[in-house]
């Protein structure tokens, strides 16, 4: 007898079964150490499938559609984790860092530090572009937290306030991020690269 779907639940389809295994093996691997046939296996679909839902782009196709949804978790994640910038600035900030140090823990988190020293996603265009814009939402969360401006009771004065501190905020993110990410690379549970996902 077929089993059926509860009312509302949605299917959840092959391609949405790659992704999740692409997340999944992003952050166990990075790009290059991962092969098709491993997003495959993971995720359970046939072998077409992959290159059904990516036409032409195939792995690097599937690896874009895991960093883009690993992004926005990163950003909902950090929204909801980061104290409100009406805070103290020295709560804020042990926040972030705190906040940084759970992400970099996290799967997504693991991914990104993965993707950042994979020297061929590096390579890849398309890639490298997408992991640079997952940094920059990372880092732009942070600036934004760090403002402590009120932009609706004067937006001329905030804006003024923001442009002349913006190069000390960037900074700062900058600093905050890069401590982070590299305490995540220390911290990376090392995988055999000869490892099947079978053997794990």
């Amino acid at each position: 007898m077929e089993k059926r779907r509860g009312p509302g639940r949605p299917a959840y389809d092959s391609k949405q079964k790659l992704v999740a295994a692409a997340c999944a093996l992003l952050a166990e691997r990075g790009f290059d150490a991962t092969s098709p046939q491993m997003f495959q296996q993971r995720s359970g679909v046939g072998h077409g499938s992959m290159y059904h839902h990516f036409p032409g782009k195939g792995k690097e196709g599937l690896a874009l559609d895991a960093i883009s949804h690993m992004r926005a978790s990163t950003i909902a994640f950090l929204d909801g984790t980061i104290a409100p910038a009406s805070s103290e600035p020295e709560v804020v900030r042990k926040s972030i860092v705190a906040a940084l140090n759970r992400l970099f823990s996290r799967r997504e988190g693991q991914a990104l530090v993965r993707l950042l020293a994979d020297p061929v996603a590096g390579a890849t265009s398309s890639l490298a572009t997408a992991i640079q814009d997952w940094c920059d939402d990372i880092r732009a969360a942070i600036v934004m937290r760090l403002r402590a401006d009120e932009p609706a009771d004067d937006p001329e004065a905030a804006d003024a306030a923001a442009r002349l501190l913006a190069p000390e905020f960037d900074a700062l993110a900058d600093e905050l991020f890069t401590a982070a990410a590299g305490h995540g690379l220390l911290a990376l549970p090392k995988v055999s690269l000869s490892e099947t996902p079978e053997e794990r």
